[in-house]
């Protein structure tokens, strides 16, 4: 039996780092659409523009573009932005694990590296679902886009119209004057199931979705839009978002863990992360709702 002393303390916790971080990182599903920006503050500002295309300001009575045909030497016609202050605060993020002395020398299982690794796990998750909540504004749109399935029209039922809806919230986003080459779309694993039914119903004249290496949920593109598959996307419920500009992850602390041992007692694991979701652009995100027939 091999027993460790207090000097090799750091290496065993430089190990179980990297254990918890190797497997939350492929866990987070939703970092990959917001752009990660590191912070020192605990409250942190962000100022959200007008997204209408700038107009100069009309006169009474004006009719035609004051910013077209400006006469010789005049004036130019002014066109301002408005800007609001959003506040946001830093959310702290974290799980523990105590296991007995006994457990870890005498288990057929690895209990160390399996519980590191469910830790992250689960750290991970909490973030992605905050996220999630921030981006589709918890479900009650007051600032993003949204697009509303008829009933009779869900991704399960007889006349879904899966492309049409992906379309859609493609042609809003348009609208707004964003990029629309590499939009994201979040589903549930059950949305994903309606997409592939509907398009396998569908024969072969619609189009596949492109296969590609499935990492952090992509399981490809479907109209132009990589289809990203995760569990914190609520039921009956989708989002199509440009990545990295509709959202910020205000990051205080990147995902970090400890270990602490009580020699022939027990150890503790334990795994932070410190982070707030800034929804900087919300006509960069469209919420497809209605997506599940009841």
């Amino acid at each position: 039996m091999t027993f460790y002393e207090v000097g090799q303390d750091v290496v065993r916790g430089t190990y179980y780092d990297k254990v918890v971080k190797g497997f939350a990182d492929a866990a987070y599903k939703f970092k990959q659409g917001v752009t990660i920006s590191p912070t020192s503050a605990w409250t942190n500002y962000f100022y959200r523009g007008s997204t209408g295309v700038l107009a100069g300001n009309t006169t009474t009575g004006a009719t035609a573009k004051l910013e077209k045909g400006i006469p010789r030497g005049a004036d130019f016609p002014q066109a301002s932005i408005s800007w609001e202050r959003v506040t946001s605060v830093i959310s702290k993020y974290g799980l523990e694990e105590n296991i007995p002395w006994e457990d870890i020398i005498s288990n057929e299982i690895d209990v160390e590296t399996r519980t590191l690794m469910k830790i992250g796990e689960g750290v991970a998750k909490a973030v992605d679902d905050d996220i999630w909540d921030a981006l589709t504004e918890s479900r009650s749109v007051t600032n993003i886009q949204s697009v509303t399935i008829a009933a009779g029209y869900e991704w399960n039922a007889t006349s879904s119209a899966v492309i049409s809806n992906l379309l859609e919230a493609k042609q809003k986003i348009a609208e707004y004057n964003y990029p629309i080459d590499n939009l994201m779309c979040f589903v549930s694993p059950a949305g994903y199931k309606d997409m592939i039914t509907y398009l396998a119903d569908k024969g072969a004249q619609f189009p596949s979705i492109a296969t590609e290496v499935a990492t952090n949920g992509n399981v490809g593109k479907l109209v132009g839009i990589n289809i990203i598959v995760s569990n914190s996307v609520t039921a009956s419920y989708a989002a199509v978002v440009v990545p990295k500009r509709c959202a910020t992850w205000k990051e205080l602390v990147a995902l970090s863990t400890d270990t602490k041992e009580d020699k022939f007692k027990s150890k503790t694991y334990r795994a932070v992360e410190l982070g707030i979701t800034q929804l900087t652009d919300p006509k960069c995100v469209v919420l497809i709702k209605n997506t599940d027939a009841a």
